[in-house]
């Protein structure tokens, strides 16, 4: 293949000399040059000397036939590539380093620096990432090695919320697009026959019904497990139909727990002790900075991870760093204020967790001591929902009821 002898290419591919020629046979010189296929540029002669510019690979042939002709040489080799290597010949950490540079570029292209995924509203990319770790897709894998088909199969076998889920790569980023279902509506059962029973033994002080007959007024006083709305009503005409009750009845009852606190208690202590490790995660290769080993038995692990940026983007280079920690464990007891603060810190606990939704007409404690304990026992009067739906389990030989059926004259 013939390449072309632009000025760009003579200059920096093939490179170029300065000849200057004087003394001697300088006009064979010349001749002889020509004869030989060394073409000259920008040729001119001043006083007894001659200018040229030859190509770079006829500077031993031009040198041969000046010596031949008793001419005088001076040669100017121009800055090129050709020069810049001959230049730097010997000094190995250049090739050395392109090599690498080289290496490098053919690493990054072929291994997984980046997983970007799209369309996911209801899974978290965590959960996503940790099924694709189980099919080897993850930073560091080689893209050749990955087979997309078994790892969009092993995504919709582990999401139901997954329609469809596509695996593409552009280089060593890897794209994961996935179509959610449409979330199902909520299915209320309200065609299934059932009563509003009574869970706890109260007195009612605010009724709703939605559906159903109610069996009890305002004021009166029921037990745990009777019956509230009844989901069973009778016509006048004798018919039964079963139906869905609903209401929300509010009742006042009451209800007592018992907190437990012990005297001599275990308490875990940080002994102010740390070591720290830290690792290059360079395209997903770790290597360690310090050979720092953990050297306690019970401890603590704080990770941090701080990517490198480029002009605003991440790079997929990143310092990590781990701290452990060392704890250890100690005895202490307990005085009897640090163990009423403690059972107050669990009556405050159970209140915003458990008796959020009702309200709190009383509350009598009761702190009792005991020899390696201390109960407190609280006795509420609550005020709250105190219904709740139980299915009627109908005869499967009943006969069915028919809307519509008048009584005959």
């Amino acid at each position: 293949m013939r390449h072309p002898e632009g000025p760009l290419f003579e200059r920096w591919i093939r490179g170029q000399i300065r000849l200057t020629a004087q003394g001697g046979a300088l006009y064979r010189f010349i001749n002889a040059l020509r004869e030989n296929g060394i073409t000259g540029r920008r040729q001119h002669c001043k006083g007894d000397r001659f200018y040229c510019t030859i190509r770079r690979g006829a500077r031993k042939q031009a040198e041969a036939l000046a010596e031949e002709h008793h001419v005088t040489l001076t040669m100017e080799e121009k800055r090129s590539i050709p020069e810049w290597l001959h230049r730097y010949r010997r000094r190995w950490g250049i090739p050395l380093g392109m090599l690498l540079g080289a290496a490098l570029l053919v690493y990054t292209a072929n291994v997984v620096m980046v997983i970007e995924i799209q369309g996911n509203e209801t899974v978290t990319e965590e959960e996503i990432l940790s099924v694709l770790e189980e099919c080897s897709v993850k930073q560091g894998a080689f893209v050749g090695q990955i087979d997309f088909y078994r790892s969009e199969l092993a995504l919709r076998s582990a999401f139901e919320e997954f329609a469809w889920v596509g695996l593409r790569h552009t280089g060593n980023r890897i794209v994961v697009e996935v179509m959610e279902t449409a979330p199902k509506p909520e299915m209320l059962e309200d065609r299934i026959p059932c009563h509003i029973v009574a869970t706890k033994t109260a007195q009612i002080t605010e009724t709703t019904v939605q559906r159903g007959e109610m069996m009890h007024a305002i004021g009166d006083a029921v037990k745990a497990g009777e019956v509230l709305v009844s989901g069973i009503q009778t016509d006048e005409y004798g018919h039964v139909t079963f139906r869905h009750a609903m209401g929300r009845i509010i009742g006042i009852y009451e209800e007592e727990v018992t907190f437990f606190c012990a005297s001599q208690q275990q308490e875990r202590i940080f002994t102010g002790n740390s070591t720290e490790q830290r690792t290059l995660d360079l395209f997903s290769l770790k290597i360690p900075l310090a050979h720092e080993e953990n050297p306690y038995s019970d401890y603590n692990l704080k990770t941090e991870s701080t990517p490198l940026t480029l002009f605003g983007a991440e790079l997929p280079i990143r310092l990590e760093r781990e701290r452990w920690l060392e704890y250890t464990t100690q005895e202490r007891i307990l005085s009897q204020e640090e163990m009423q603060l403690d059972l107050q810190a669990q009556k405050e606990r159970y209140e915003e967790n458990f008796l959020s939704e009702c309200t709190i007409i009383q509350a009598n404690t009761r702190y009792t001591e005991k020899e390696t304990a201390m109960v407190l026992t609280v006795s509420y009067v609550l005020e709250g929902e105190i219904g709740m739906q139980k299915e009627l389990f109908l005869k499967e030989d009943r006969p069915p009821y028919v809307s519509g059926r008048y009584k005959k004259d």
